[in-house]
């Protein structure tokens, strides 16, 4: 053996454990992201389950109470989400926020985790109100 070729093979070697160990992490930190964003999202889907519940529960009270006014688009998520006024609440960590359009028969719910928005609807008919729909948007 030339003077040297030792050296040589030690670090090929510990080059290629490193380049291993690198698609390793990507490995492990895909997989961390993926649960984190599954277990986020159930999170919302479970607050805007809570919301439907605080919805229907209104609705039996008063079945003339709403939050919005009627709006042309039916089932308009980036309306429900960012522009239309609702009853929100603070659950936990998290917090939903429940839509009745006025004269409508349909009761919104959208649950907020963090990043993880659900938008959950629910049609109804008039007293005494049996379910007809359940969806997620």
């Amino acid at each position: 053996m030339k003077k040297g070729s030792s050296l040589l093979i030690v670090i090929t070697i510990i080059s290629v454990f490193l380049i291993l160990a690198v698609f390793l992490t990507k490995i492990v930190y895909n997989n961390y992201s993926a649960v984190r964003n599954s277990v986020i999202r159930e999170q919302a889907f479970y607050l805007a389950e809570a919301g439907i519940e605080k919805g229907k529960a209104e609705l039996s009270h008063n079945p003339g109470w709403y939050t919005d006014l009627p709006y042309y688009l039916s089932d308009n998520d980036k309306w429900l989400i960012g522009y239309a006024v609702g009853q929100q609440e603070n659950l936990g960590e998290g917090a939903y926020k429940i839509v009745r359009e006025k004269g409508k028969n349909r009761l919104y719910s959208i649950g907020y985790k963090g990043e993880g928005i659900v938008v959950l609807k629910l049609t109804f008919t008039n007293p005494p109100f049996k379910n007809l729909e359940w969806s997620e948007l």
